[in-house]
């Protein structure tokens, strides 16, 4: 954890000096953008940056099982084998091998990539998949492991497999309130993803992280165009304005 105002690096030199030189610690902080623009990609470089500075680091993983997304970044070289998971991927009751982890249709206890071998299969039953359970599911495992950086990828995708969903907009923010708090309080730094909703509402994230960074992908002719903007900041001032940005096989790069 270094950088200006001991900021925490989100481990993109060109995101960081647009943050003003990084991420405040122990805060929560919302990626939002469409799909398939590089909001994994870049909780990834968080964790990655994390674990080069010998952290603790854990991907809550919604959108991809742990499988997939390793094959997604193969070609970056990145080492995830020491980024603790909780698979909380929601397809249905079933194991499958997918390259080098093996993925388990459930939300399970806190695991490493290392340690989801195709020698520690076992079946499991499938819990629901709710902001509450899954801030439970942390609250057990966070006891006897000390997490700086946690990725939640997505919240979006939380609220719409939840099992027990409900139209209960205030019991909805209390949920989120509550995890992000316990994080907090747990001296982690976090990045909760989301696909845009309705303009018009503020979804509980909104209010309740500490700045808001936007990926944005559009086709021109046939060239797609990214850009990244900081949309708000709280303590601290930020470059306003919308920077180019690209994945190529390095990586997340911004500029």
């Amino acid at each position: 954890m270094t950088g200006s105002d001991n900021r925490v690096s989100i481990g993109v030199a060109g995101l960081d000096r647009m943050l003003g030189g990084g991420l405040h610690p122990d805060r929560p902080y919302l990626i939002t953008g469409g799909t398939g623009s590089g909001k994994t990609i870049l909780g990834l470089s968080f964790l990655v940056e994390g674990i080069r500075r010998g952290e603790e680091v854990l991907l809550v993983a919604v959108d991809e099982p742990p499988g997939e997304i390793v094959e997604n970044v193969r070609s970056f070289g990145w080492d995830l084998n020491s980024v603790a998971t909780l698979d909380a991927n929601p397809g249905v009751k079933a194991i499958r091998r997918m390259g080098d982890v093996q993925e388990i249709r459930a939300l399970s206890d806190v695991r490493s990539m290392r340690d989801l071998s195709a020698e520690n299969r076992q079946a499991a039953q499938s819990d629901d998949i709710s902001i509450q359970s899954i801030h439970l599911k942390l609250r057990q495992q966070m006891n006897a492991r000390h997490f700086k950086r946690v990725v939640v990828d997505s919240i979006t995708s939380i609220r719409r497999f939840a099992l027990k969903s409900s139209s209960d907009s205030q019991a909805d923010r209390t949920e989120v309130q509550s995890l992000l708090r316990f994080l907090s309080e747990q001296e982690a730094t976090t990045l909760i993803t989301a696909t845009p909703g309705n303009p018009n509402v503020l979804a509980p994230e909104e209010v309740l992280t500490r700045g808001e960074i936007l990926l944005t992908r559009k086709w021109v002719a046939d060239r797609s165009v990214r850009q990244i903007k900081i949309v708000r900041t709280r303590g601290s001032a930020h470059d306003p304005e919308r920077r180019p940005f690209t994945i190529t096989d390095q990586g997340f790069i911004v500029g």
